[in-house]
């Protein structure tokens, strides 16, 4: 698991970023990947492997394998060869300012990604040549059912119109905010009974991570730097399910930002939602930290 996104417990020992610390207050169990038995699971593996190869290493433990002479592979030739084979398939429903800034820097990294809007696969036609990388476009169902991971960045007061049945299950980065001006009010959003996360997810039934909402889509666009940068953002990430979090704290840290755990759906979603103090702020990792541990929602 990537050093960046560890136990709140275990500060990092080098380096000038701390470790993710979720809040107090939350239920969320710490994240404790080096203690955590392996998860043997194909997707785990793949997204081990591509972690492993994306990085520029070769797994020890694995065969070298042959080339189609007889001759055996180099450790770089396999992982290439890995990496071709893990990269993982990203549906993006939704491709506004920040649908269309993630199919970009997804696409970039070498990723599968398709995208879809609520006009059809025909009004995305430049928007996908501005793009290339083998982006393309496709209805909001094709992009649920194609996507190992869904990216839904849509306005709130649409996502009842999300394809259920296709997103049950699978993996769902939530980048959606509630502004009752827009979408309508809410009473159970309006008297902070619940988050508009906790409500798309029981409307899915999805195993939903929140992230990629509380920055401005200029800053996800032009803001990413190299890890150890001193001007490198933060994006808080919220979520019930660790290995969840944990791909999409890849996700962030491959597209040039750092992940940082906010807690569980509700009590951590309420961290970086609209009106909270990390809605909007450009911080470091350390600043989100520190902002989580006070209370952001205050």
């Amino acid at each position: 698991m990537p050093d960046s996104f560890r136990s709140p417990h275990r500060p990092r020992t080098t380096g000038t970023i701390s470790t993710i610390r979720p809040p107090a207050a939350s239920a969320t169990r710490p994240l404790r990947p080096a203690r955590r038995a392996p998860d043997r699971s194909v997707q785990s593996r793949k997204r081990r492997r591509f972690l492993v190869c994306a990085q520029g290493h070769s797994s020890p433990a694995a065969p070298a394998g042959r080339t189609a002479d007889g001759g055996r592979r180099t450790a770089d030739e396999r992982c290439d060869k890995e990496t071709q084979e893990t990269l993982m398939k990203i549906g993006i429903i939704g491709a506004g300012h920040i649908g269309s800034t993630l199919a970009r820097h997804f696409v970039r990294i070498g990723h599968d990604v398709v995208i879809s809007n609520s006009r059809g696969p025909d009004t995305l036609a430049g928007l996908v040549e501005e793009i290339g990388g083998g982006l393309r476009p496709v209805t909001a169902r094709e992009a649920a059912e194609y996507g190992q991971v869904v990216v839904v960045a849509i306005p709130y007061g649409r996502h009842k119109e999300l394809p259920t049945d296709a997103l049950k299950d699978k993996l769902v980065i939530d980048t959606c905010n509630y502004y009752a001006e827009r979408d309508g009010h809410d009473p159970e959003l309006d008297d902070d009974s619940t988050t508009s996360s906790e409500k798309i997810r029981a409307h899915t039934d999805a195993n939903l991570v929140k992230a990629f909402n509380a920055i401005h889509w200029r800053n996800l666009r032009d803001r990413g730097r190299n890890k150890g940068e001193a001007d490198r953002l933060a994006i808080p990430v919220s979520g019930t399910d660790t290995e969840a979090k944990a791909v999409v704290a890849g996700l962030i840290r491959d597209i040039g930002f750092d992940p940082v755990d906010a807690g569980d759906i509700g009590h951590g979603g309420r961290s970086h939602q609209p009106g909270s103090r990390l809605y909007g702020a450009e911080l470091s990792a350390e600043e989100t930290n520190d902002l989580i541990r006070a209370g952001a929602t205050a």
